[in-house]
């Protein structure tokens, strides 16, 4: 297959042209190249570390979260420059899917991340622009403490827990939710777990009695694209390897 096939593929799968993103997230084919595609190198983001380390992976094309125009409109220069000139000359094709990739109901990060917590009864959650970019349900009971050890030692990275108490009900939304924290408080959740957020959310959590809990932005959006990968291995019998630079935010 090609990239224009392989986009095409991904387009159906994910909805890209029915959910709603920012301008800059450009989902679906950000990059063409040329040739079969045998190998996919999956990133959360499309820097030039995850760049760099596809070309000597010889991958044929990138899968990422974060594409390379979320700075918006830029002139062709400088860093931006070096990176598209990069992938042209190894010829690397890029994809990218945002918002999609969060919301979908197998392969989204939202639904990976609930898979590692083991949330059951699960509800869209977290209405945002018009469309619901989070999940809810609900777990067997436990701590904040408890449920961020198991995101700590799944997600191997480091967690905050704000608050405390007995925890059955979860809102999630991967990234950088914080904001919608609010919503979790709203709906009577014992707890909201996303990447990160803003320091006043600390006292929205404790003075509300909902557990806050934040896995990293990174840490919580790594789970979509690998899932996307395993898809791609299964049904096209492609190559994948994660590109893994943890940005530690």
């Amino acid at each position: 297959m090609d990239i224009i096939q392989i986009s095409h593929y991904l387009d159906q799968l994910l909805d890209i042209h029915n959910i709603k993103d920012a301008s800059r997230a450009v989902n679906g084919l950000q990059v063409e190249n040329k040739g079969d595609i045998k190998k996919v190198g999956l990133a959360v983001d499309a820097c030039q570390a995850t760049i760099d380390m596809a070309i000597d992976a010889e991958c044929d094309m990138m899968f990422v979260h974060h594409g390379l125009f979320w700075g918006g409109l830029q002139p062709v220069r400088g860093a931006h420059y070096k990176k598209l000139a990069r992938m042209v000359e190894a010829n690397l094709g890029l994809y990218s899917a945002h918002i999609p990739l969060d919301v979908h109901p197998v392969l989204g990060n939202n639904r990976q991340l609930a898979d590692v917590i083991g949330l059951d009864n699960l509800q869209e959650f977290a209405l945002n622009d018009g469309q619901y970019i989070g999940l809810r349900g609900t777990v067997a009971p436990k701590t904040g403490h408890e449920l961020g050890g198991m995101l700590s030692e799944a997600l191997q990275t480091n967690v905050r827990v704000i608050g405390d108490g007995v925890i059955r009900s979860v809102g999630l939304v991967t990234g950088g939710a914080g904001k919608l924290l609010g919503e979790a408080i709203r709906e009577g959740l014992d707890c909201f777990i996303t990447g990160e957020g803003d320091a006043y959310q600390f006292h929205d959590a404790v003075e509300n009695g909902c557990v806050l809990i934040f896995a990293g932005h990174y840490a919580t959006e790594t789970g979509g694209v690998m899932a996307v990968g395993r898809h791609l291995e299964e049904q096209f019998d492609l190559e994948t390897t994660f590109l893994d630079y943890p940005t530690g935010l």
